[in-house]
């Protein structure tokens, strides 16, 4: 079975921006197997555990940092229309979500340090049910669609 992308997407500074988060973790881990390392020398402690931490590494980074932000580029997009919003994800499993405008409660834009070097920002919108996150979108984008969401969630729920 074909699945059909929607129309947005996330932009091309999102995969750089995933890899850099990514790469901040396993750098956190690198020095906790160093650390290791030192009391495998200095300690005589069991080396084995240090070589198993140092191959899950190696694998979690190819997966991570290598391949992961590309897949998550082709596997994510987005759409939004008059009476709802649907986001589709997913590489084995397949999620699409699709949220009518009329049950959305909030909208949230946040960044951190990593998403502000590349200028970007990520957008949750928030129903009763729960929530949908846009991961990385241009800041512009995203406080357009933000402010695109809540006007037409503020317009629907004056209706009712």
């Amino acid at each position: 079975m074909e699945i059909e992308h929607l129309t947005g997407k996330l932009p091309e500074e999102a995969k750089k921006a995933m890899r850099l988060q990514a790469l901040f973790g396993h750098v956190l881990w690198l020095l906790g197997t160093i650390g290791y390392f030192l009391l495998v020398y200095f300690f005589d402690w069991w080396s084995w555990i240090m070589w198993g931490s140092l191959g899950l590494l190696v694998i979690s980074f190819i997966v991570y940092v290598v391949v992961a932000p590309n897949i998550y580029m082709k596997v994510y997009s987005y759409e939004l229309t008059e009476t709802h919003l649907e986001v589709q994800r997913g590489l084995f499993i397949w999620h699409h979500t699709k949220i009518p405008i009329v049950k959305v409660q909030h909208v949230e834009t946040s960044t951190g340090p990593i998403l502000r070097k590349y200028n970007l920002a990520s957008i949750s919108v928030i129903t009763a049910a729960g929530s949908v996150e846009f991961p990385a979108l241009k800041a512009e984008d995203a406080a357009k669609l933000r402010e695109q969401i809540a006007k037409m969630a503020e317009v629907d729920d004056q209706d009712e």
